[in-house]
């Protein structure tokens, strides 16, 4: 699985700015998430890192297929809604 990062702030745990209490990082599974098999080595389609803070918008988009369910945040946040690389999803 790839190291948390949040879709919304981008916040990583090896960088949190000072005084931030965001430490708390939670994989949200979409729709569209894949139970990989036993053995299996990557981060799994569908899942996507939020931190404490953002978790809700992801839990909230949980039945959205990954793809629609990021575009819909950033929508939501007023933001230009971007493509994903593979290994972000």
């Amino acid at each position: 699985m790839l190291p948390p990062r949040c879709h919304v702030c981008h916040l990583e745990p090896a960088r949190p700015p000072l005084g931030d209490t965001r430490n708390d990082f939670v994989p949200v599974y979409f729709a569209d998430a894949v139970n990989p098999p036993p053995g299996w080595v990557g981060h799994p389609p569908g899942a996507v890192w939020f931190c404490g803070e953002h978790a809700p918008l992801g839990s909230e988009r949980e039945h959205l297929g990954s793809d629609s369910a990021l575009r819909d945040i950033d929508t939501a946040l007023g933001r230009l809604p971007r493509r994903l690389p593979k290994a972000d999803r």
